[in-house]
């Protein structure tokens, strides 16, 4: 049976899926909510506070409850605690990461702004002129990243940006032992210059070689 407070996060979802209510729009005050929905104010407030922790909506004192405009942000942090409760391992993350990439290249090379390639190709400039190894960490991380953001798929994003909170972790033990592995950077900094050129190229299967070659290296050397 629904509990009265659930038709407050019902109400609220169904009007930002159907476009009733817009991000930082501000809704109906709690006193007409209830009425609204038919339900006890005592509810309506209830209902109002799990949105609020759930990071759907902000409360500003005195001017009532608004629709959060960062909530991409705050789903990605509830993911990445997500991921951590269940001890996600480096395989997973590496699996995960791998599926991700391999599902947004595509589109992302189709679809990337000159803007975007240009980006891209100065992070690959970055990342060969860095000089410490917390540098090319930075710049291994915005070259993947980008090719995410270029898909323009939002729920693709959010896991992403979710797992970039544990990737912090992850990455400068992943390309320490693949370079300890290969004894040289040089065929990691391939397979980034590879897919980098191929990105910025608009040659999705140039892109897709070097993707290729980034988690053959990944998984090998793990």
């Amino acid at each position: 049976m629904e509990k009265s407070y659930e038709k407050v996060i019902e109400y609220v979802k169904h009007g930002i899926g159907s476009g009733e209510i817009q991000a930082g729009e501000k809704l109906l005050p709690e006193r007409e909510l209830a009425q609204k929905l038919e339900i006890s104010r005592n509810s309506a407030r209830e209902g109002l506070r799990i949105l609020e922790n759930m990071g759907v909506l902000e409360s500003q004192q005195g001017a009532g409850n608004y629709v959060s405009g960062n909530f991409d942000e705050i789903l990605a942090e509830m993911l990445s605690f997500m991921y951590i409760l269940k001890k996600i391992d480096v395989d997973k993350i590496t699996e995960f990461r791998s599926t991700l990439e391999w599902g947004a290249i595509e589109t992302g090379v189709k679809q990337a702004t000159e803007d975007q390639r240009r980006k891209m190709m100065s992070y690959l400039d970055n990342l060969e002129r860095a000089e410490t190894e917390e540098e090319r960490v930075r710049w291994d991380k915005a070259i993947h990243y980008l090719l995410i953001e270029a898909s323009g798929n939002f729920c693709m994003l959010s896991n992403y940006k979710a797992l970039n909170k544990i990737m912090d972790e992850y990455i400068p033990k992943m390309r320490g032992k693949i370079i300890e592995g290969m004894h040289s950077e040089q065929f990691l900094s391939r397979a980034h210059r590879t897919l980098a050129e191929g990105f910025a190229e608009g040659n999705i299967e140039k892109a897709r070689e070097g993707l290729k070659l980034h988690f053959h290296y990944i998984y090998q050397y793990l």
